[in-house]
């Protein structure tokens, strides 16, 4: 390859033999803005290095570089840069600067003979640039330049101008302490045409007749790091000062063998160095935990590596021999198949693969179950969790310590996780939750486990003792665990060794019939009900209290109702169902036939209370949030559909008497808002009258004026002997309803229906 080594100011050399003369240089139109002086974080280190490198070279007389190869066109004298601008750039100001500094004459300089044709304010304020200098002894050079009459305010938005004052002021700020002489000296190094203290070389394409892409391919040395290629920079030179033993070998394997595991997730670009920072951040960020410090999600993967593998970091060769050992154990090994035989998500078949309650959402073609994948894709945005981090980390303790049952121990983690989000899974939670998976995958113990939910891992010791007793059950167990309901949590259910395990596997059998069927979940509402009031409560205020029941539809809620109760109020009744589902050859009509057995005795016994209403009016229980306000005597209740009264609800007497009577009833009347205990009433179309659910019946509100509708309200009140207080009283014994008030309410509606009221 026809190449000429030189330096800026000898490109303008007429003696120059590699290529035709050149007397100016112009950034062509194809090319980006000056980038070196814009702000941001990364820019601003690639600067600060860039002129430390710079500062130097011309400084002293032992440190010369070279700045790779420049390459372009040279079209008439003029060379036109295809890739080097930004280093020529830098160039032209750094002489620019240098020469102001040590006096040296500006008039008749070849190097000044550089233009912009990005933009015309550009290529101008090159060449004002080119043509003054401020008075000696300037300390504030954007100041200068921007107080000139030939600067125009317009220029403060073209981004090459913007960045160029930048880059002068880092000069500025970098030479500040410089001496004339060692301004002097610094110009000489600069100029010198035989060994330059700034060199490149030089690839015209005239000589070479090369394209764009064969330079591309042949060498990018000349474009800008990316941001992981300065990381990676970066890192090897910590290396160097803190475990330089393995600062070769790190350099050698990130790009040889790790660069080979990463590249199974390349991007649509071919590019994986987003992928490699994804997963640094990762390793890094678990070295924080290890340490017991919290993650700083803040701060950049050079300030992390800092924080970590810095030469007075006591435990930076221990981090380091885990991040080699981070990476070394995906070596050789085809990743998805090994999370395929580790994991499977809900719809795939693999029986022997633990479910993944929480695979990533992913792109077509990528795996869900992949967590290795999905960190280098995912790791520090909305699709990556705390949850993903502490399996992904089972399965490196796994790896790296080439654990026993590892099955059975990634199970009882994914179960502790999935229980632990009620305030166990914080961020300042993780250095103790990474010792808890430790425990767990490494010592294969739940003892001195402390951090995940303590009823949780309770339960994975009850279920232990029950299988070491009962192998047999193990895939019953195991089939109950991955139930979409219980998450790995079974506290409904009798764990005692010694019961009789037959009835155990009935039981759970049942179960899976009853909750893998969501069609069933509305009958299952009110045959469960039928055998017990299974509900959890919170007190309110007025005489009320939340309930919080089942859903019709929703597998969350039940999931919040079952995976942590062991109160004998729902394990009972729950038993008792899963009994009698199980007596019937797990024959669903048995769920009508309990309700009816229900509805039965309470009528015999004119015991009419509001489990009664809600067991037998389906209407009363198609709240999804299964949260019912009740009021104490149980004829007032608000049914959610969210969990919190600051939405809008139904009254379910109101909604089943309405559904009842067969009358026209807008929809939009059934619906609430405000706390429960305000008056609701029912309003039909083509009436004013309206009806609310009250201890003693049923109470009538907004009575009419007209002298007819009030001669009518005389008659109702006397066929339904409704007293002075306008409530229709139900029969009662001992405050309970003896006479179904739904029915009453009905035939309460149709004749103020027929009365014009």
């Amino acid at each position: 390859m026809n190449h000429t080594l030189t330096s800026y100011i000898s490109l303008f050399d007429k003696n120059l033999q590699a290529t035709h003369r050149i007397q100016r240089i112009e950034i062509p139109l194809i090319q980006r803005d000056y980038a070196q002086g814009r702000h941001g974080a990364s820019v601003e280190r690639i600067r600060k290095d860039f002129v430390d490198a710079l500062h130097d070279a011309v400084m002293h007389d032992d440190r010369p570089i070279s700045l790779d190869f420049i390459y372009g066109d040279v079209v008439d004298g003029t060379l036109y840069p295809l890739d080097g601008q930004q280093r020529l750039t830098t160039l032209f100001l750094l002489h620019w600067y240098l020469s102001w500094q040590a006096g040296e004459p500006i008039e008749g300089q070849a190097w000044r003979n550089f233009t912009y044709a990005t933009r015309a304010s550009a290529r101008q304020f090159c060449e004002a640039l080119a043509n003054y200098r401020p008075p000696a002894g300037e300390t504030d050079l954007k100041g200068w330049i921007v107080d000139q009459p030939w600067y125009f305010h317009g220029w403060q938005h073209d981004s090459s101008i913007r960045a160029m004052l930048v880059m002068l002021q880092a000069l500025e700020q970098r030479f500040a302490s410089a001496s004339s002489e060692a301004f002097a000296a610094a110009w000489e190094r600069l100029a010198a045409t035989d060994h330059p203290a700034i060199s490149f070389h030089l690839l015209p394409v005239v000589k070479n007749k090369l394209n764009d892409d064969l330079y591309i391919k042949m060498n990018s040395r000349g474009k800008p790091l990316t941001p992981f290629e300065n990381f990676k920079a970066h890192f090897e030179t910590l290396l160097k000062s803190a475990c330089p033993a393995q600062a070769d070998d790190f350099a050698h394997r990130v790009d040889t063998v790790w660069t080979d595991v990463i590249w199974a997730y390349k991007d649509a670009d071919q590019l994986i160095d987003d992928q490699f920072m994804r997963y640094f951040r990762f390793v890094f960020d678990l070295c924080a935990w290890r340490e017991g410090n919290r993650a700083d999600s803040k701060a950049s993967l050079d300030q992390l590596a800092q924080s970590l593998f810095a030469s007075d970091q006591a435990k930076a060769v221990e981090h380091l021999n885990y991040l080699f050992a981070a990476f070394d154990i995906w070596v050789d090994l085809d990743t998805s198949d090994a999370f395929n035989t580790w994991l499977r998500a809900a719809d795939a078949r693999s029986p022997s693969a633990l479910l993944l309650f929480n695979p990533l959402r992913t792109q077509p073609g990528q795996s869900r179950i992949d967590l290795f994948g999905g960190c280098c894709r995912h790791y520090g945005d909305s699709e990556w969790s705390q949850a993903h981090s502490l399996l992904l980390y089972a399965v490196l303790l796994h790896r790296v310590h080439n654990t026993a049952d590892f099955p059975e121990q990634l199970r009882i983690v994914r179960n502790l996780i999935e229980a632990s989000g009620g305030g166990e899974m914080r961020a300042q939670n993780m250095p103790a939750l990474l010792e808890d998976v430790r425990r767990v995958i490494v010592d294969g113990t739940l003892d001195g486990v402390s951090t995940f939910n303590q009823k949780q891992i309770a339960n994975e010791k009850d279920k232990i003792n029950l299988l070491a007793a009962h192998p047999s059950l193990r895939e019953v167990v195991y089939q109950l665990e991955d139930n979409s309901v219980l998450h790995g949590a079974l506290a409904v259910f009798d764990l005692d060794p010694a019961q009789d395990p037959a009835i155990f596997a009935q039981r759970a059998l049942a179960f899976l019939t009853l909750f893998e069927d969501a069609h069933c979940w509305p009958q299952l509402t009110g045959a469960l009900l039928s055998l017990g009031d299974y509900s959890r409560k919170q007190d309110r205020y007025g005489g009320y209290r939340f309930f919080d029941f089942g859903s019709p539809r929703s597998e969350a809620v039940w999931r919040d109702l079952l995976a942590s109760r062991k109160s004998p109020e729902l394990v009972q009744p729950l038993t008792q169902l899963l009994d009698q589902v199980a007596q019937s050859g797990n024959d669903l009509a048995v769920l009508k036939e309990i309700q009816q057995a229900f509805l039965t005795a309470c009528e015999r016994d004119h015991v009419l209370d509001w489990r009664y209403y809600l067991v037998k009016y389906p209407r009363m229980r198609e709240g999804n949030s299964g949260r019912y306000a009740i009021s104490q005597r149980g004829y007032s209740i608000c049914m959610l559909d969210k969990t919190v009264m600051r939405s809008y609800y139904r009254d379910p007497y109101l909604s089943a008497v309405a559904t009842t009577s067969g009358l026209k009833v807008p929809d939009n009347n059934l619906w609430f808002y405000g706390y429960e205990t305000l008056r609701r009433g029912l309003e039909r179309t083509g009436g004013t009258v309206t009806i609310e659910s009250v201890d003693e019946g049923w109470r009538l509100e907004n009575l009419p004026d007209d002298p007819e509708l009030v001669r009518n309200m005389e008659d109702l009140r006397a066929s339904f002997d409704i007293g002075s207080d306008q409530i229709y009283r139900v029969p009662q014994e001992n405050g309970i309803d003896a006479t179904d008030r739904i029915m009453l309410g009905a035939k309460l509606l149709h004749a103020l229906d027929e009365l014009g009221l």
